[in-house]
């Protein structure tokens, strides 16, 4: 299999977005959209439960039944998969224009340049949303597919890996899990709204969540209004 994308483009500084099978796909479609209008390029990745949830959720992807599906017919027919997945992306939000600066990568594909240390240009990685699975196989290193690799790497290479865990509540098995990672030098960052921004809309919320991941990248933004103290 070939990583079908701009060389130029990705040889920038570029990030990885992971989408895993937890609620809230949406915030992970909204900072793909806040990082390419930024000019980084972004390697996205979906998981196979992470499709199903997008397709509840969003209403995309009505005829994939997960990702990965199509390995079967071989390089050429998984390469036209990505392809088909990553239109459906553009023809969702609008990306057409940006469509270069992003690839989708399927999450089986272990070989793919951003697996390794060797991919300098990568900056970080956010998983978002994580699921608990997916966040207890990288806390304790289990590299199983091509997300979890991915934040092997960025741990022992010392970048910025973001998680944002969707459940509720925690049980003692998740928050084990999370402090195990954020003593590896991870960053959690659940996406929990705040009010004092007075939200009116559904994308006020997913901004304020957005905003504050590009916060923690230190990615200069003004997506959401900043609270601003007392006088």
């Amino acid at each position: 299999m070939k990583e079908n994308f701009n060389m130029e483009e990705a040889d920038r500084h570029s990030y990885i977005v992971a989408l895993t099978g937890a609620s809230g796909a949406i915030y992970g479609f909204s900072l793909l959209k806040a990082l390419i209008s930024r000019s980084f390029f972004v390697h996205l990745i979906i998981s196979k439960p992470g499709f199903k949830v997008i397709k509840d959720e969003l209403g995309m992807f009505a005829d994939i039944s997960g990702g990965g599906e199509a390995s079967a017919g071989g390089n050429d027919s998984l390469n036209g998969f990505n392809l088909k997945i990553k239109n459906e992306i553009e023809n969702k939000f609008g990306l057409h224009k940006d469509g270069g600066r992003f690839a989708f990568l399927d999450e089986n594909f272990l070989e793919a340049r951003i697996a390794s240390g060797s991919a300098k240009n990568v900056k970080g990685m956010i998983v978002i949303p994580c699921s608990m699975g997916s966040l207890s196989r990288i806390a304790n290193g289990i590299s199983g597919n091509l997300i979890e690799r991915a934040a092997d790497v960025m741990l022992k290479e010392r970048k910025k890996l973001i998680v944002c865990p969707r459940e509720t509540p925690f049980n003692d098995i998740h928050l084990k899990n999370m402090l195990s990672l954020h003593s590896s030098g991870a960053t959690i960052l659940p996406p929990i709204p705040a009010f004092y921004n007075m939200p009116r809309t559904v994308e006020d919320i997913i901004d304020f969540i957005t905003g504050k991941i590009l916060d923690a990248l230190g990615i200069e933004n003004d997506i959401y209004a900043r609270w601003k103290g007392y006088d």
